[in-house]
């Protein structure tokens, strides 16, 4: 088997099953503890994203980074970049318990916020950014279900009702131990000689000096996306705040085709930059149409599935997610679409350019969440989530267009507007015979998509040698 087909399909296997028990889990919780806990819930784990941030910096991507191009000894970054994030996760963690203590009021929010945050101290030694510059995707793919494995039997054991919540973010933390310990027993197997202690403060300041600019990229967009979470906490309901997160949670489902993208092609693009500019060029607009097309298709046929699918899984108290989802689904395509983008930039060093097109992209989407309008934030929120992608799409596609010459009518508008097509059709059919509509989609989209996003025989033969 080719070794891109191993690790796709090692990382998409294992993202699937490590998503589908993170999903198991929000369906047990919704089921067991109901709307109100799990807004609660929402708002610490969105507490604990910022907090990610912060700890994080920046540094597993620029770990990826150095060890995919080679440009450090993998012992001495392992250390740089393990004791870096330790350092920051002990000052995020201080104060971040410092300020709930100040500025949240409700205890069950503040206790469970805090508790999630102490996360960030097994999360800093996880070394799944090492695996994934090293290309060992089922190592890392068997790290993720590790943990969540371990994360889910933990939430099944010991959480029964709603009064036992703050317990969940402590399977958190275990199942983020779990995780830890496989990837590190792994690195020892390696047979790299590793380095004993911390680095010394002037090198965990030098090295997250490097990581500043990836991190203030990554900051700007976990406020986007976490911003609902914590607007919705303080200024509506913890139900509505619930309802929202199970259609999200179901977002971050199917976000799995994102992760094993980037986790692919993240390493491949930032080498190939180096083999040449033309190289570079044409694995770009090959990766475009493929992730276009594939993207558009999915969210076809995660519009026709969802109507009966939320009130079956998660009860009938979280129906009207469903229409949430359907709303949500615009971001969540846009953004598999941007990160072809996004990390090209990356992978050819030009993280400024990225970082601009994220403010850009987020000055639209509070432009439109703080709109003094009488419309219900469940609303706002996924329109916010979709000008944010699209504003740093089209930022990103004109700094790149220097380098690489792009159609983005071409690449991305005409199959959007084929895929609008396609769900007013099959929409319509399914009034009348759900199970004809969702078949008929099946099968006749993704040609129809492919076809529309310039998808070639030549295209086909590509992708067929790099997977058999």
């Amino acid at each position: 088997m080719k070794q891109l087909s191993k690790n796709v399909f090692s990382l998409a296997s294992a993202d699937i099953i490590g998503r589908l028990l993170s999903f198991f889990a929000v369906a047990y919780l919704a089921r067991t503890v109901g709307p109100s806990s799990m807004g609660i819930l929402a708002v610490g784990t969105a507490i604990l994203a910022y907090g990610a941030i912060l700890a994080d910096s920046g540094l597993p991507i620029l770990g990826t980074r150095s060890i995919a191009t080679s440009e450090y000894d993998v012992t001495s970054l392992v250390k740089q970049i393990w004791s870096a994030r330790l350092f920051l996760s002990l000052i995020t963690l201080l104060l971040g318990s410092g300020i709930l203590l100040i500025a949240i009021n409700d205890t069950t929010i503040r206790y469970i916020a805090m508790i999630y945050l102490l996360s960030l101290l097994p999360s800093a030694l996880i070394l799944d950014w090492l695996f994934q510059g090293l290309k060992s995707m089922t190592t890392l793919a068997i790290a993720r279900i590790v943990g969540m494995a371990i994360y889910l039997l933990f939430v099944i054991l010991f959480v029964s009702n709603s009064s036992r919540i703050t317990l969940v973010p402590v399977g958190w933390i275990i199942g983020g131990i779990g995780q830890a310990l496989f990837l590190w027993t792994a690195f020892r197997k390696l047979g790299v000689k590793t380095s004993d202690g911390m680095e010394n403060l002037q090198g965990i300041f030098r090295t997250i000096r490097q990581g500043i600019p990836l991190g203030v990229a990554t900051l700007i967009s976990q406020v986007v996306i976490q911003f609902p979470f914590i607007y919705m906490g303080l200024f509506e309901t913890p139900e509505i705040t619930g309802i929202y997160s199970v259609a999200f949670r179901v977002i971050v489902l199917i976000l799995v085709v994102d992760r094993v993208f980037y986790t692919v092609f993240f390493p491949t693009i930032s080498h190939s930059f180096k083999e040449g500019v033309d190289i570079l060029k044409q694995k770009f607009d090959r990766t475009l149409k493929f992730v276009s097309s594939g993207a558009l298709y999915l969210g076809i046929l995660s519009v026709l599935a969802s109507r009966s699918i939320f009130p079956w899984i998660f009860g009938t108290e979280f129906r009207d997610s469903s229409l949430i989802f359907q709303l949500l689904l615009a971001y969540f395509i846009l953004t598999v679409i941007n990160s072809t983008f996004t990390f090209t930039l990356i992978g050819i060093k030009k993280e400024r350019a990225y970082t601009r097109s994220l403010i850009w992209g987020a000055a639209g989407f509070f432009a439109i969440m703080l709109l003094p309008v009488q419309l219900p934030a469940t609303l706002m929120a996924p329109l916010a989530l979709a000008l944010f992608q699209a504003i740093s799409l089209l930022i990103m596609s004109k700094e790149l267009q220097t380098l690489i010459p792009l159609s983005l009518f071409r690449r991305i508008f005409f199959p959007f507007v084929a895929a609008s097509l396609l769900i007013l059709l099959f929409s319509n059919l399914e009034k009348q015979s759900p199970t004809l509509s969702f078949v008929l989609a099946l099968i006749i989209s993704l040609p129809v998509l492919a076809f529309s996003s310039g998808i070639n025989r030549d295209d086909l033969d590509y992708l067929k040698r790099a997977l058999i």
